[in-house]
């Protein structure tokens, strides 16, 4: 399992480098889905600021779902920070066990990083599929939203010295197929694709 120093990376990457990327994947997750209220989790959120900008944009209810303590801590005070408490909360679990949402129970999840450190990521997507209402939508992978930002961002990162998260050792990602062939074999209708806007499994119960 990857554990991290929440804070730092809250600071150094979420609010640092990937400051512009949150606000961007959240706009293309709404407009792809068309979700905009209901309930969403933010699937493996770290710090949350991913749910937070999908609750900034809409009028969703969003928990941060993250296995690490720290990481739940951290996500509370940026909800708090960003004075959403009233349609926001943070909660620890794991992807491939979210029995803290009833079956059918879900609107929209969302998830940029994740699913590349769950142990079993077919298990975490048929969870996913679980908790999601009929129509439903699950918006998984991750990516930078558009290939400008991407560059810009690596550039800086390299200049600065500062690899992050997409060298961590466990991090597993499979080919596109294989994970076409996960939800394939879930018998879910949806695509695994990766374009300029990044690698992303999309599909709707």
């Amino acid at each position: 399992m990857y554990n991290m120093d929440a804070r730092e990376y809250n600071q150094n990457v979420m609010k640092g480098y990937f400051a512009e990327v949150y606000p961007l994947i959240a706009k293309q997750i709404i407009e792809r889905t068309g979700v905009s209220s209901g309930v969403c989790v933010d699937l493996g959120s770290g710090p949350g600021m991913l749910g937070i900008e999908l609750a900034r944009i809409s009028d969703l209810n969003v928990t941060a779902y993250d296995l690490l303590e720290d990481c739940v801590i951290v996500a509370k005070e940026n909800i708090s920070e960003y004075e959403l408490a009233d349609r926001m909360d943070a909660v620890r679990g794991m992807a491939e066990d979210m029995t803290y949402f009833e079956s059918g129970s879900v609107d929209l999840v969302a998830s940029r990083g994740s699913i590349f450190f769950w142990e079993d990521q077919k298990k975490g997507l048929n969870e996913v599929f679980r908790i999601l209402k009929p129509g439903g939508w699950a918006y998984i992978g991750g990516g930078f939203g558009c290939k400008e930002l991407q560059e810009r961002i690596h550039n800086k990162r390299v200049k600065e010295g500062n690899p992050g998260l997409e060298s961590a050792p466990c991090r597993k990602e499979i080919p596109v197929e294989e994970y076409q062939k996960m939800i394939d074999e879930m018998g879910v209708k949806g695509e695994a694709s990766r374009t300029e806007k990044g690698f992303w499994i999309i599909f709707q119960k």
